[in-house]
This record gives C-alpha cells, structure tokens and sequence, in this order.
C-alpha cells in the first residue's frame, strides 16, 4: 500500500492506522499538511518521526509508541 496523506486520512477515519502501520514505514506530505497527520498519528497512538525535507515536504517514519525524535 502506497502511504500518502489520502491513505493516513482514510485509515484514521476507519480506526486503523495503528492496526495498519508499521515500524520502519515511511511516507512524504508537504509541510502544509504536517500538523494535520501529526495530530492523526498521536490520536492513534503511532510514534513517529518527522524529518524536514528539500521541497517543503516532510518525511514520517513510523517508529514504537513513546519514542518520537
């Protein structure tokens, strides 16, 4: 599955973004769209790390719960 920020909408809105991520995943949005998925991934208790990338765009690496850099 291609994780974009359409993808992390739909599986947040359908209770399964913690079910359906794993470790080491990782997915690019704009920086316009950061906050919006932070907020999703800490609603669904998913850690995260977010880099700041070229392009104003931002990279999120699915890490364990409780362990966001």
């Amino acid at each position: 599955m291609e994780l974009n920020v359409n993808t992390i909408r739909s599986l947040a809105q359908d209770k399964q973004l913690a079910s359906t991520l794993k470790v080491e995943d990782s997915f690019i949005v704009s920086e316009d769209e950061k906050s919006e998925v932070e907020e999703l991934l800490k609603e669904a208790k998913v850690g995260y790390q977010g880099i700041t990338q070229s392009s104003n765009n931002v990279m999120f690496i699915i890490q364990p719960y409780g362990e966001q850099g």
